[in-house]
């Protein structure tokens, strides 16, 4: 296969790769400032100092998506992935920064002591590529569609389940309205605009959402015009070797996490990852964490949202996420613009959410499509064990409650639990392949979906 003329590789016209890139940005926004909100309510931190929180984690978000989608010497995977904080960091972030003695900048340190191990550790663990077949990936890809149900429901049902008019007709009318525009928008636009229909979603849904007095804009006359992230914006980072063990455990689990993630958008997107795509990759994460250490900021890992993107637009450049790096980067200098971004009613999003994860589904499903059920009765198994432990976390977290604390990073996430329960399945079932013929199995099965389109 030419890699030089792979979608994956195309540059396209700069008009597209702005309006694109912006699309991804927008819809990576409110996942993107999540974590340090949480962070910053359960540490107990000053407005100023969550504003500071915020931009930080954005502007090295944007740094670990250029890295990953442009590469930087041996760092990068050079896929459409836009990488942000990740989820799985909460808790053992709130619980150093309330630790006595070490505080928030014990959390810079431990992230930065983290980091530095994930970039020595990524040769090791890209070793692990050849236990990724297709019928693994394609468990992974359809556990990351499936567990992002829930987020877009509660979207749909405007983002507080507490409150009394959850649920409530205008609601479900404004995500209607945002899914309607999305399909219309694919069945009877021109190719550009196709590309840009879950953006012209967002914006239709949000007007009618605020027509309907959805919009909550009062934060963002307080938030400041402008801000500059600086290193150790906190003080001198501590380096407490039980916090960086700490920080360490989630980031091997990130690293089996991320790369399921980067094997099965690689076959999302029809190009081959190798072991050493696989490494240089995780050295992104780790490197790309380092720096968030001495910015303040959290662990990164690939935003699934946007592989729903990627999936629902077609348009498979790097590049276009990369630009969406530089954006992030830029709409963390300008924190009022974020907060107009942050205001978008729930009830829009979800719309948005229905169309993007939901394919994100439908591209597992092709995936072990091309499995081979009938010949071989194993895969039947592994498929409906590991999508049958996966969802645990997402549809009855509780089962897990009595497990050790030290098991608890790997069962919180549907995607690791897929990763593991898959690869050892596989392995013990249908044995373990050679590096060379897994690598084979995934581009016939790239050159199969190619020659469909």
């Amino acid at each position: 296969m030419n890699t030089a003329s792979h979608p994956v590789d195309r540059v396209l016209p700069w008009r597209q790769m702005l309006t694109l890139g912006m699309q991804h940005m927008l819809v990576a926004y409110i996942g993107a400032i999540a974590v340090p909100l949480i962070v910053a309510s359960a540490l107990k931190m000053s407005p100023a100092d969550t504003t500071v929180l915020i931009s930080t984690a954005l502007f090295c978000s944007g740094i670990s998506t250029i890295f990953q989608t442009v590469g930087v010497w041996k760092l990068g995977v050079r896929l459409p992935i836009l990488q942000g904080v990740a989820f799985s960091s909460v808790g053992p972030v709130i619980a150093i920064g309330l630790t006595p003695g070490i505080g928030f900048t014990g959390v810079c340190g431990a992230v930065i002591g983290a980091g530095v191990f994930t970039a020595f550790a990524a040769p090791l663990v890209g070793r692990l590529r050849r236990f990724f077949p297709p019928v693994v990936t394609g468990c992974i890809v359809t556990v990351i569609g499936l567990q992002l149900f829930p987020v877009a429901y509660q979207w749909v049902g405007g983002g507080d389940v507490a409150k009394h008019e959850f649920g409530s007709l205008p609601f479900l009318g404004v995500t209607l309205l945002v899914a309607a525009v999305i399909l219309g928008v694919n069945r009877f636009g021109t190719p550009f605009v196709r590309n840009l229909s879950v953006l012209i979603g967002l914006v239709v849904g949000t007007g009618l959402a605020i027509a309907l007095g959805m919009g909550h804009y009062t934060n963002v006359a307080a938030t400041p015009w402008f801000t500059l992230p600086v290193p150790f914006y906190f003080g001198t980072p501590v380096f407490s070797i039980v916090a960086i063990a700490t920080m360490a455990v989630v980031m091997i689990v990130q690293m089996v996490e991320s790369m399921g993630l980067f094997v099965a958008i690689g076959d999302i997107v029809d190009k081959e990852v190798s072991e050493e795509d696989v490494v240089r990759g995780l050295r992104a994460n780790g490197v790309a964490s380092a720096i968030a250490g001495m910015f303040a900021a959290f662990p990164f890992i690939a935003f699934m949202e946007n592989v729903g993107l990627v999936i629902l637009t077609g348009v498979r450049s790097r590049w276009i996420v990369a630009v969406s790096g530089v954006l992030m980067c830029a709409v963390a200098l300008v924190p009022k613009f974020g907060a107009i971004v942050a205001a978008t009613p729930s009830a829009a999003l979800g719309g948005a959410g229905i169309a993007m994860f939901g394919v994100v589904v439908a591209a597992g499903v092709q995936t072990l499509a091309k499995v081979d059920f009938e010949g071989n009765r194993y895969n039947v198994l592994i498929v409906g064990f590991t999508i049958a432990t996966a969802l645990i976390p997402v549809m009855a977290p509780q089962v897990f409650g009595h497990m050790p604390a030290w098991t608890q990073p790997f069962l919180h996430s549907g995607v690791v639990l897929a990763c593991l329960v898959s690869v050892v399945l596989n392995a013990l079932l249908n044995g373990v392949r050679p590096a060379e013929r897994v690598q084979e199995d995934h581009a016939d099965a790239a050159c199969a979906t190619m020659a469909r389109d």
